[in-house]
Protein backbone atom coordinates (compact mmCIF):
# COMPACT_ATOMS: atom_id res chain seq x y z
CA UNK A 1 0.00 0.00 0.00
CA UNK A 2 1.27 3.48 -0.87
CA UNK A 3 2.32 5.72 1.99
CA UNK A 4 0.60 9.03 2.61
CA UNK A 5 3.83 10.74 1.57
CA UNK A 6 3.86 8.92 -1.79
CA UNK A 7 0.20 9.74 -2.37
CA UNK A 8 0.78 13.42 -1.53
CA UNK A 9 3.69 13.51 -3.98
CA UNK A 10 1.57 12.13 -6.81
CA UNK A 11 -1.30 14.51 -6.08
CA UNK A 12 1.10 17.44 -6.02
CA UNK A 13 2.49 16.41 -9.42
CA UNK A 14 -1.02 16.13 -10.90
CA UNK A 15 -1.94 19.59 -9.59
CA UNK A 16 1.27 21.06 -11.01
CA UNK A 17 0.47 19.51 -14.39
CA UNK A 18 -3.01 20.99 -14.23
CA UNK A 19 -1.57 24.46 -13.65
CA UNK A 20 0.74 24.07 -16.65
CA UNK A 21 -2.12 22.88 -18.84
CA UNK A 22 -4.30 25.83 -17.83
CA UNK A 23 -1.46 28.22 -18.67
CA UNK A 24 -1.33 26.75 -22.19
CA UNK A 25 -5.07 26.26 -22.64
CA UNK A 26 -5.32 28.32 -25.86
CA UNK A 27 -2.86 26.01 -27.66
CA UNK A 28 -4.20 22.50 -28.28
CA UNK A 29 -0.90 21.04 -29.46
CA UNK A 30 0.96 22.44 -26.47
CA UNK A 31 -1.65 21.05 -24.07
CA UNK A 32 -1.27 17.57 -25.54
CA UNK A 33 2.53 17.82 -25.47
CA UNK A 34 2.46 18.85 -21.81
CA UNK A 35 0.19 15.96 -20.88
CA UNK A 36 2.36 13.28 -22.53
CA UNK A 37 5.56 14.83 -21.15
CA UNK A 38 4.27 14.95 -17.56
CA UNK A 39 2.36 11.65 -17.48
CA UNK A 40 5.46 9.37 -17.28
CA UNK A 41 6.83 11.44 -14.38
CA UNK A 42 3.59 11.03 -12.44
CA UNK A 43 3.01 7.35 -13.24
CA UNK A 44 6.45 5.68 -13.16
CA UNK A 45 6.34 5.31 -16.94
CA UNK A 46 9.02 5.79 -19.56
CA UNK A 47 6.70 7.47 -22.06
CA UNK A 48 3.09 8.35 -22.80
CA UNK A 49 0.72 8.68 -25.74
CA UNK A 50 -2.52 10.50 -26.47
CA UNK A 51 -4.53 8.45 -28.96
CA UNK A 52 -7.54 10.00 -30.65
CA UNK A 53 -10.40 8.07 -32.25
CA UNK A 54 -10.62 8.53 -36.02
CA UNK A 55 -13.26 6.27 -37.50
CA UNK A 56 -12.24 2.65 -36.87
CA UNK A 57 -8.68 3.64 -35.93
CA UNK A 58 -6.80 5.28 -33.09
CA UNK A 59 -4.20 7.88 -34.06
CA UNK A 60 -1.10 8.83 -32.05
CA UNK A 61 -1.65 12.59 -31.75
CA UNK A 62 0.99 13.28 -29.07
CA UNK A 63 3.73 11.08 -27.66
CA UNK A 64 6.80 11.07 -25.45
CA UNK A 65 9.63 8.61 -24.82
CA UNK A 66 10.29 5.99 -27.48
CA UNK A 67 6.77 6.54 -28.86
CA UNK A 68 7.63 10.08 -29.95
CA UNK A 69 9.01 8.88 -33.29
CA UNK A 70 5.72 7.10 -33.97
CA UNK A 71 3.55 10.26 -34.06
CA UNK A 72 0.75 9.79 -36.55
CA UNK A 73 0.72 6.01 -36.11
CA UNK A 74 -2.69 4.50 -36.81
CA UNK A 75 -3.83 1.34 -35.08
CA UNK A 76 -7.05 -0.63 -35.67
CA UNK A 77 -9.51 0.28 -32.97
CA UNK A 78 -10.78 -3.26 -32.54
CA UNK A 79 -7.31 -4.80 -32.00
CA UNK A 80 -6.10 -2.21 -29.50
CA UNK A 81 -6.25 -2.25 -25.71
CA UNK A 82 -6.76 1.51 -26.00
CA UNK A 83 -9.80 0.78 -28.15
CA UNK A 84 -11.15 -1.42 -25.37
CA UNK A 85 -10.54 1.37 -22.83
CA UNK A 86 -12.48 3.77 -25.05
CA UNK A 87 -15.31 1.31 -25.69
CA UNK A 88 -15.76 0.43 -22.02
CA UNK A 89 -14.79 3.91 -20.80
CA UNK A 90 -12.63 2.24 -18.19
CA UNK A 91 -8.94 2.09 -17.25
CA UNK A 92 -7.04 -0.86 -18.71
CA UNK A 93 -3.87 -2.41 -17.29
CA UNK A 94 -1.41 -4.65 -19.08
CA UNK A 95 1.51 -6.03 -17.07
CA UNK A 96 3.23 -7.75 -19.99
CA UNK A 97 2.37 -7.13 -23.63
CA UNK A 98 4.03 -10.42 -24.63
CA UNK A 99 1.42 -12.42 -22.74
CA UNK A 100 -1.77 -10.31 -23.00
CA UNK A 101 -4.12 -11.35 -25.84
CA UNK A 102 -5.98 -8.02 -25.65
CA UNK A 103 -3.08 -5.98 -27.02
CA UNK A 104 -1.65 -5.50 -30.49
CA UNK A 105 1.56 -7.38 -29.75
CA UNK A 106 3.22 -6.52 -33.05
CA UNK A 107 2.67 -2.78 -32.53
CA UNK A 108 3.94 -2.97 -28.94
CA UNK A 109 7.12 -4.74 -30.02
CA UNK A 110 7.66 -2.23 -32.82
CA UNK A 111 7.41 0.69 -30.39
CA UNK A 112 9.11 -1.01 -27.45
CA UNK A 113 6.21 -1.24 -24.99
CA UNK A 114 6.17 -4.07 -22.43
CA UNK A 115 3.62 -2.82 -19.88
CA UNK A 116 1.05 -0.03 -19.86
CA UNK A 117 -1.90 1.68 -18.25
CA UNK A 118 -4.61 3.25 -20.42
CA UNK A 119 -7.38 5.66 -19.39
CA UNK A 120 -10.18 6.93 -21.66
CA UNK A 121 -10.39 10.62 -22.55
CA UNK A 122 -14.00 11.74 -22.33
CA UNK A 123 -15.74 14.80 -23.77
CA UNK A 124 -19.26 15.10 -22.44
CA UNK A 125 -20.74 11.61 -22.70
CA UNK A 126 -18.36 10.44 -25.45
CA UNK A 127 -14.94 8.81 -25.12
CA UNK A 128 -12.85 10.46 -27.85
CA UNK A 129 -9.49 8.86 -27.19
CA UNK A 130 -7.13 7.52 -24.59
CA UNK A 131 -4.16 8.56 -22.47
CA UNK A 132 -1.59 5.78 -22.25
CA UNK A 133 1.44 5.58 -19.99
CA UNK A 134 3.87 2.81 -20.83
CA UNK A 135 7.14 1.23 -19.80
CA UNK A 136 9.80 -0.73 -21.68
CA UNK A 137 9.81 -3.17 -18.77
CA UNK A 138 7.07 -5.63 -17.75
CA UNK A 139 5.14 -5.21 -14.50
CA UNK A 140 6.15 -1.56 -14.19
CA UNK A 141 2.95 -0.16 -12.74
CA UNK A 142 1.17 -0.41 -9.42
CA UNK A 143 -2.15 0.73 -7.99
CA UNK A 144 -0.78 4.19 -7.17
CA UNK A 145 0.22 4.65 -10.82
CA UNK A 146 -3.27 3.61 -11.89
CA UNK A 147 -4.82 6.15 -9.51
CA UNK A 148 -2.50 8.91 -10.74
CA UNK A 149 -3.32 8.15 -14.39
CA UNK A 150 -7.04 8.30 -13.63
CA UNK A 151 -6.58 11.80 -12.19
CA UNK A 152 -4.42 12.88 -15.11
CA UNK A 153 -6.93 11.57 -17.66
CA UNK A 154 -9.77 13.48 -16.03
CA UNK A 155 -7.71 16.67 -16.02
CA UNK A 156 -6.51 16.07 -19.58
CA UNK A 157 -10.05 15.47 -20.86
CA UNK A 158 -11.17 18.86 -19.56
CA UNK A 159 -8.04 20.60 -20.81
CA UNK A 160 -8.30 19.14 -24.32
CA UNK A 161 -11.97 20.09 -24.55
CA UNK A 162 -11.20 23.69 -23.60
CA UNK A 163 -8.18 23.89 -25.90
CA UNK A 164 -10.20 22.51 -28.83
CA UNK A 165 -12.95 25.04 -28.13
CA UNK A 166 -10.41 27.88 -28.27
CA UNK A 167 -9.03 26.54 -31.55
CA UNK A 168 -12.49 26.24 -33.12
CA UNK A 169 -13.35 29.75 -31.98
CA UNK A 170 -10.14 31.14 -33.45
CA UNK A 171 -10.79 29.33 -36.74
CA UNK A 172 -14.34 30.67 -36.84
CA UNK A 173 -13.12 34.20 -36.17
CA UNK A 174 -10.41 33.86 -38.83
CA UNK A 175 -12.99 32.78 -41.43
CA UNK A 176 -15.24 35.67 -40.43
CA UNK A 177 -12.30 38.11 -40.69
CA UNK A 178 -11.35 36.80 -44.12
CA UNK A 179 -14.88 37.19 -45.45
CA UNK A 180 -15.19 40.58 -43.76
CA UNK A 181 -11.95 42.06 -45.08
CA UNK A 182 -11.97 40.63 -48.60
CA UNK A 183 -15.62 41.31 -49.39
CA UNK A 184 -16.00 43.53 -52.47
CA UNK A 185 -19.04 45.04 -50.77
CA UNK A 186 -18.72 47.49 -47.93
CA UNK A 187 -19.17 45.58 -44.65
CA UNK A 188 -20.03 47.13 -41.31
CA UNK A 189 -20.91 46.10 -37.79
CA UNK A 190 -22.46 48.53 -35.34
CA UNK A 191 -24.40 48.66 -32.11
CA UNK A 192 -28.05 49.66 -32.12
CA UNK A 193 -27.18 52.88 -30.31
CA UNK A 194 -24.89 53.98 -33.14
CA UNK A 195 -21.32 52.92 -32.35
CA UNK A 196 -19.55 51.56 -35.43
CA UNK A 197 -17.58 48.56 -34.18
CA UNK A 198 -15.94 47.44 -37.41
CA UNK A 199 -15.83 48.01 -41.14
CA UNK A 200 -13.77 46.91 -44.12
CA UNK A 201 -11.70 48.90 -46.60
CA UNK A 202 -14.40 48.72 -49.26
CA UNK A 203 -16.81 50.70 -47.07
CA UNK A 204 -14.08 53.23 -46.26
CA UNK A 205 -13.51 53.78 -50.00
CA UNK A 206 -17.22 53.95 -50.84
CA UNK A 207 -17.79 56.69 -48.26
CA UNK A 208 -14.57 58.60 -48.87
CA UNK A 209 -13.00 58.29 -45.43
CA UNK A 210 -9.24 58.35 -44.92
CA UNK A 211 -9.00 55.01 -43.11
CA UNK A 212 -10.92 52.50 -41.04
CA UNK A 213 -9.89 54.36 -37.91
CA UNK A 214 -11.27 57.58 -39.39
CA UNK A 215 -14.65 55.98 -40.16
CA UNK A 216 -14.84 54.13 -36.83
CA UNK A 217 -14.39 57.43 -34.99
CA UNK A 218 -17.77 58.59 -36.29
CA UNK A 219 -21.22 57.58 -35.01
CA UNK A 220 -23.34 55.54 -37.42
CA UNK A 221 -25.78 58.37 -38.10
CA UNK A 222 -22.94 60.41 -39.67
CA UNK A 223 -23.24 58.03 -42.62
CA UNK A 224 -26.76 59.32 -43.35
CA UNK A 225 -28.00 62.74 -44.41
CA UNK A 226 -30.72 62.53 -41.81
CA UNK A 227 -30.39 60.74 -38.48
CA UNK A 228 -34.00 59.60 -38.76
CA UNK A 229 -33.04 57.45 -41.77
CA UNK A 230 -30.72 55.40 -39.59
CA UNK A 231 -33.42 55.12 -36.94
CA UNK A 232 -35.83 53.80 -39.59
CA UNK A 233 -33.29 51.16 -40.61
CA UNK A 234 -32.92 50.04 -36.98
CA UNK A 235 -36.68 49.96 -36.50
CA UNK A 236 -37.13 47.84 -39.63
CA UNK A 237 -34.51 45.38 -38.39
CA UNK A 238 -36.05 45.16 -34.93
CA UNK A 239 -39.34 44.22 -36.56
CA UNK A 240 -37.97 41.68 -39.08
CA UNK A 241 -34.37 40.97 -37.92
CA UNK A 242 -33.32 40.91 -41.59
CA UNK A 243 -33.32 43.68 -44.19
CA UNK A 244 -32.70 42.70 -47.83
CA UNK A 245 -31.78 44.91 -50.80
CA UNK A 246 -33.05 48.19 -49.37
CA UNK A 247 -31.99 51.36 -51.20
CA UNK A 248 -30.66 53.92 -48.75
CA UNK A 249 -29.21 57.38 -49.40
CA UNK A 250 -25.85 57.47 -47.60
CA UNK A 251 -23.61 60.44 -46.93
CA UNK A 252 -19.94 60.44 -47.84
CA UNK A 253 -17.42 62.17 -45.62
CA UNK A 254 -17.38 65.20 -47.92
CA UNK A 255 -21.17 65.52 -47.65
CA UNK A 256 -22.03 64.20 -51.11
CA UNK A 257 -24.60 61.46 -51.57
CA UNK A 258 -24.17 57.81 -52.43
CA UNK A 259 -27.17 55.61 -53.14
CA UNK A 260 -26.43 52.25 -51.54
CA UNK A 261 -28.14 48.88 -51.60
CA UNK A 262 -28.07 47.65 -48.02
CA UNK A 263 -28.51 44.14 -46.65
CA UNK A 264 -28.40 43.81 -42.88
CA UNK A 265 -29.37 41.58 -39.99
CA UNK A 266 -29.33 41.60 -36.22
CA UNK A 267 -26.69 39.37 -34.62
CA UNK A 268 -25.50 38.64 -31.11
CA UNK A 269 -22.59 40.77 -29.91
CA UNK A 270 -20.66 40.61 -26.67
CA UNK A 271 -22.70 39.72 -23.63
CA UNK A 272 -26.38 40.41 -24.24
CA UNK A 273 -25.69 43.18 -26.76
CA UNK A 274 -27.38 43.05 -30.16
CA UNK A 275 -25.36 44.25 -33.16
CA UNK A 276 -26.29 45.28 -36.66
CA UNK A 277 -24.23 43.46 -39.31
CA UNK A 278 -24.60 44.47 -42.91
CA UNK A 279 -23.21 45.06 -46.39
CA UNK A 280 -23.42 48.02 -48.77
CA UNK A 281 -22.90 48.17 -52.52
CA UNK A 282 -23.28 51.26 -54.65
CA UNK A 283 -26.55 51.30 -56.56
Amino acid sequence: MASSLELAGRLSAVVQTQHEVLAAITDLEKVMALVVDRTPEVTSGSGAVIEIVDGDQLVYRAASGVARKHLGLRLPFAKSLSGLAVTERSIMRCDDTEHDPRVDGEACRRIGIRSMLIAPLVEGDVAVGALKTFSMSPNAFGDLDLYALQLLAGMASGGLTQARTFRELEASEARYRLLFDQNVAGVFRSTLDGRILDCNDALVQFLGYDSRADLLAHPAWDLYHDRSTREEVVQLLQQNRVMLNIRVALKRKDGTSMLGIVNASLVHGEGDETNLLGTVVEA
